[in-house]
């Protein structure tokens, strides 16, 4: 079985949970939209999600690998924004590589603050909006890792090695819960 057909399932509390609450919003309006927000990851260039998960404005999502050419850790943190989708708050790395900053950016009208600390350096963006996120996933050497709701979900559980994929975020729960 390839990654593709293991996608994960996961809400926090299990569906018992999210058939009450959405059984609660229908009666109480009618509708199924509690007005959550959803963190979702899929296959670039297609529509059903690999994953969704129930986040809220201001939320971080982590992500952690292995820089693919030179081999130090990178840990990105992004934020749930409530007109952008996604947006990009920080960028940590323990030495300069392959399209990693070295030093300040301005991009579409945010300069970042770069910030020498002991053992590497951190990228503050200040809350760039980026929309969604764009990506292959790595080998297992590289190993991209998500971090939201004090879960870590390893991208190469829900897909092969070298998808295309989109992270995004979705503001209407028209995204099914998995």
């Amino acid at each position: 079985m390839t990654a593709s057909h293991r996608a994960a399932r996961w809400i926090p509390g299990g569906s018992a949970l999210v058939t009450v609450l959405l059984g609660c919003a229908l009666a109480l309006t009618g509708s199924t939209d509690t007005g959550t927000a959803w963190f979702a990851v899929r296959v670039y260039g297609r529509e059903e999600p690999v994953l969704s998960v129930p986040v809220e404005v201001g939320d971080r999502i982590e992500l952690s690998h292995t820089h693919s050419v030179h081999r130090r850790p990178v840990h990105e943190v992004y934020s749930v924004s409530p007109s952008a989708g996604l947006a990009m708050e920080e960028l940590r790395a323990d030495a300069h590589g392959a399209n990693l900053p070295s030093g300040p950016e301005t991009v579409d009208g945010v300069t970042s603050t770069f910030v020498r600390e002991d053992g590497g350096y951190r990228v503050e963006h200040h809350g760039r909006p980026l929309g969604t996120v764009r990506m292959v996933v790595g080998t297992p050497d590289v190993d991209h890792r998500l971090t939201l709701g004090g879960r870590e979900i390893r991208l190469l559980d829900l897909v092969d090695p070298r998808a295309r994929v989109e992270l995004f975020v979705q503001t209407h729960p028209g995204v099914r819960a998995m």
